[in-house]
């Protein structure tokens, strides 16, 4: 008996050992197999790159520059290791002279872009997530040179934590090396498109651009306090969302907002803005030369005609648990009107309704702020008047950015930023 247990016994282990490595060795086949894609992804994307790098420049001409924005702190600290393992050795080979600026602190790129005149760099290149992108956009916004963003495109490498805007540039499901790589390549290309702005205005004067949107409410709130939950794992999205249902009913909260509906009448570009484009090489130079951009058409930007905003404003109180602003960029299917799309989210939603669409939103992949189930206005101007407490301590995300919630005004700019874009959905 005791002969029969032991070999029990022993052949229990070894079916165990057996069982482990043959575990270890899948995993290591598949991570050898993930290891080579990726090595032959960057040395197709470097053989690519080199064939710009290796052609002649013309006698006094010079090698186009671009201007890194790298945030080191970036995806918990791996932004400038993806940087330097993915992009960086495309721009050297394609024969750029590339400067990197390692940011240190928040609001430091609005600092540089201060300061950094178009005859100082060809490009600008933001290694970083939507934050560190939206920084940029707002310093560029900011200048008082308005040719400055048309004459200066925006490059956006994304190794941040969220790349909502370069999803929307260079597609969704992309293997990371492939979408820094497609990013990197895009600024060697040079082939650009011009993306709407928001403009969001304070009360008090100051102003920040955004590209994506903006979001407040119960769904922001128990996204930006998931982390708190770490000891649950994989479990903590869906525990946030359960916590959230245990706090005081209903979350919602109150504001005041008043809008004026988008119609083909009130839309149509009607001002006219024509600026004078400053000197610098074109980016074709490698191929024909330097070129003087004086000697391109001027560059005409347009407004929405707001002469009847007044007449046309619509206010109304709300209470609601969510409240979104989708941009225009976030279209995937053309709409009658052009204009930002508001979400107002139910007053009252049952707990069960809340821990429902919260689970759904954990594995949804749609880049957009809210939820298609929220009331909808398309809308040309809004102002936002969030009613707060000294007990509340509301905020508000702006591209995945958090800020105090205030009163504020948010409207369209149409084709006011210049980004590298993929050449093959260009085409």
């Amino acid at each position: 008996m005791a002969f029969i247990i032991k070999t029990a016994q022993t052949l229990r282990n070894h079916w165990k050992k057996s069982t482990a490595g043959l575990i270890l060795s899948l995993y290591g086949i598949r991570y050898v197999k993930n290891r080579y894609e990726e090595d032959w992804i960057r040395r197709a994307l470097c053989e690519e790159a080199k064939l710009y790098g290796d052609v002649a420049l013309p006698p006094g001409s010079r090698p186009r520059r671009v201007t890194v924005f790298l945030n080191p702190a970036a995806q918990r600290g791996n932004g400038r290791k993806l940087f330097e393992k993915n992009a960086a050795p495309i721009l050297y080979l394609a024969g750029m002279e590339v400067n990197v600026v390692k940011t240190e602190y928040d609001g430091q790129v609005k600092q540089f872009m201060g300061v950094l005149e178009s005859k100082d760099t060809d490009g600008i290149i933001v290694a970083g997530g939507d934050g560190t992108f939206l920084e940029t956009v707002t310093g560029c916004m900011r200048k008082e040179d308005k040719n400055y963003r048309n004459s200066v495109p925006i490059g956006i490498i994304p190794v941040g934590e969220t790349n909502r805007f370069a999803q929307i540039v260079f597609g969704q499901d992309l293997n990371e090396v492939r979408f820094i790589g497609d990013a990197a390549m895009s600024v060697v290309k040079g082939v650009t498109k011009k993306y709407d702005v928001l403009k969001i205005e304070g009360s008090e004067g100051k102003i920040t651009y955004a590209v994506s949107g903006l979001e407040t409410g119960a769904y922001r709130d128990a996204e930006s306090r998931k982390s708190k939950y770490w000891y649950f794992g994989p479990l903590k999205s869906r525990w946030t969302y359960l916590r959230t249902a245990m706090k005081s009913w209903p979350p919602s909260f109150k504001a005041d907002i008043s809008y004026v509906l988008s119609t083909e009448e009130n839309t149509k570009q009607s001002k006219k803005v024509e600026q004078t484009p400053s000197s610098s090489y074109g980016w074709l130079g490698f191929l024909i030369g330097r070129t003087n951009r004086n000697n391109v058409p001027l560059v005409k930007e347009y407004d929405f005609d707001d002469s009847k905003d007044d007449e046309e404003m619509i206010s109304e109180p709300i209470s609601t648990v969510e409240f979104t602003v989708n941009s225009t960029n976030l279209d995937t299917d053309p709409k009658s009107v052009e204009g930002m799309t508001v979400g107002i989210g139910p007053s009252e939603p049952t707990k069960s309704q809340l821990i429902k669409e919260g689970w759904r939103r954990i594995n949804d992949k749609s880049l957009k702020f809210g939820t298609e189930e929220n009331r909808q206005l398309v809308v040309k101007k809004i102002k936002f008047t969030p009613e707060v407490n000294e007990d509340t301590d509301m905020m508000i995300n702006i591209d995945g950015e958090s800020f105090e919630a205030l009163p504020i005004e948010i409207s369209l700019l149409k084709d006011r930023i210049n980004v590298f874009y993929k050449a093959e959905a260009a085409s």
